[in-house]
């Protein structure tokens, strides 16, 4: 198996795990224990088709974890999943969008300086750093949304 067969395989076990296990899983994707097991095992080539691998992510975001899955698949084709931000146009404007994605980039600074201090960044900080560049990200698609009601408005 490649290196990103294996990498999005660890994913679809991350998948499976939310759904409740092997048993769990197969019952959500209505596929038999053995063939979750297959999916479920690295030293197997198995793959779940793609109805599957949307099932056991739906469940993963239902039950508040992240797609896993999706992300992996994104991760290998070098690109990032981000799940896009509820936009009521009422609730937020677009000066108050751009500040806050603007201070999201601020913490991003503020978390790289903290892991520097000492000389050493361990895995903790790269943890932080990784979550504040999340959450700009986050910022930043909200930003995109409320631009993209302002233009479907014009």
């Amino acid at each position: 198996m490649i290196p990103a067969l294996g990498r999005i395989k660890r994913a679809v076990r991350e998948a499976i795990a939310v759904c409740g296990g092997i048993d769990g899983a197969a019952a959500t994707v209505s596929r038999g224990r053995s063939v979750v097991g297959d999916w479920n095992n690295l030293n197997h080539a198995a793959m779940p088709p793609l109805d599957c691998v949307l099932a056991l992510d739906e469940v993963s975001v239902a039950a508040g974890s992240k797609p896993a899955v999706l992300m992996a698949l994104a991760r290998e084709l070098g690109h990032v999943a981000i799940q896009l931000p509820s936009v009521d146009g009422a609730t937020m404007n677009l000066g108050e969008a751009l500040i806050s994605a603007m201070a999201e980039f601020g913490d991003i600074a503020a978390a790289i300086q903290v892991a520097q201090r000492d000389g050493k960044v361990c895995e903790d900080d790269c943890a932080e750093i990784r979550r504040q560049i999340h959450e700009a990200q986050v910022s930043l698609a909200l930003l995109d949304a409320l631009y993209a009601m302002k233009a479907g408005a014009a």
